[in-house]
């Protein structure tokens, strides 16, 4: 990436993260652009995303993904279902360094970059899984965890019935939303956090579930 260009969107990001209420440092900024170089390195081979524009990506991909993170700060481990390129997984991860992320996706092309990315970032914090998610955490090779997330995976209702074996006692279900995404009247909201991404103006929601 040209330096000049690095560093527009470093500015872009700072700023951005704060926007949505979680503020990184230049060193966190750099790992997450590395990321996103990655990602669009790889996504030329691998169908990892539609989004191949530096800026829009830096908004829609890495800040958007930042926004879960001040639900998160004492979570211990967090499970994120369908990761694809590793959002938001792996945004998190690198800025929530003491959180054990575990990444599974069915498609192992998606895998295969994920565990890649991971090296090459050196995040030991992160294990990438290729299984399909079915309600059967140890004959799939997955933990419970603290927390699961899933970033616009299928509807709420479905996710939350789908993520319930895999968390924890007192474990929390994450799941991220547009501003109009409807959440049927028999789940039980237990916090929701609203944000607006600084570019678009995009209105996001991450909801949290039991």
């Amino acid at each position: 990436m040209e330096q000049a260009v690095e560093k527009r969107l470093s500015g872009e990001l700072l700023a951005g993260a704060s926007a949505v209420g979680f503020p990184v440092d230049a060193a966190a900024a750099e790992r997450l652009l590395r990321y996103l170089e990655l990602l669009l390195a790889w996504n030329r081979k691998v169908n990892l995303t539609s989004v191949t524009d530096p800026e829009e990506a830096v908004e829609g991909h890495l800040i958007d993904s930042l926004a879960p993170a001040r639900l998160l700060g004492a979570t211990g481990s967090l499970l994120d279902v369908g990761a694809g390129g590793g959002l938001p997984g792996i945004p998190l991860a690198i800025v929530l360094p003491q959180l054990q992320v575990t990444l599974v996706d069915t498609v192992g092309k998606k895998v295969g970059f994920l565990k890649a990315a991971s090296a090459v970032l050196g995040l030991s914090n992160v294990r990438a899984v290729h299984a399909r998610v079915a309600g059967e955490p140890a004959r799939e090779g997955l933990p419970l965890v603290d927390a699961a997330i899933s970033r616009a995976l299928m509807t709420p209702g479905e996710w939350v019935q789908l993520a319930r074996p895999y968390i924890k006692d007192a474990g929390r279900i994450l799941a991220m939303l547009g501003a109009e995404t409807p959440i049927p009247d028999d789940l039980e909201v237990v916090e929701e956090l609203e944000y607006r991404l600084p570019r678009s103006k995009a209105v996001r929601r991450v909801a949290v579930f039991r």
